[in-house]
């Protein structure tokens, strides 16, 4: 699993800052790994729009993953967090959202909490975390 992933480090100009990002070249997802993905707590409508409006490393096509895109970086040999080694950033207790909506409750959507990488819904109300995604070309 290690190999899969390639971590891509980016010093942005005028400041002395990293932004990290995670390329998968097995799903060809790259993954957001900054600080707001254990910082900030958002609902559904506010996780959306922020990765909708993100620019990092010089890339503007970052969304909320799906479900089954979030499952894949799941660590299950791992606890507190279930979460590929190769992330930072995690808030280990936390659900994070995805775009799937439940199929039964058009305000309720699915997400992953990262303690033992479990899947449940909550409501778009609620504040939750994002970590945002984008296809690799």
């Amino acid at each position: 699993m290690h190999k899969i992933l390639t971590i891509l480090l980016f010093t942005l100009s005028g400041l002395m800052a990293e932004t990290t990002m995670i390329k998968d070249s097995r799903t060809n997802l790259m993954w957001e790994d900054t600080p707001h993905v254990k910082e900030a707590k958002l609902t559904k409508p506010k996780a959306e729009k922020y990765c909708n409006t993100l620019r990092l490393g010089n890339f503007e096509d970052w969304r909320l993953p799906d479900i089954h895109e979030l499952l894949t970086i799941i660590d299950y040999k791992r606890t507190e967090p279930a979460l590929l080694k190769e992330f930072s950033y995690i808030e280990p207790e936390s659900f994070y959202w995805t775009n799937t909506v439940v199929a039964d409750e058009s305000d309720a959507f699915w997400g992953v909490n990262f303690k033992r990488g479990a899947s449940s819904k909550a409501s778009e109300y609620y504040d939750r975390y994002a970590r945002c995604v984008r296809n690799i070309k």
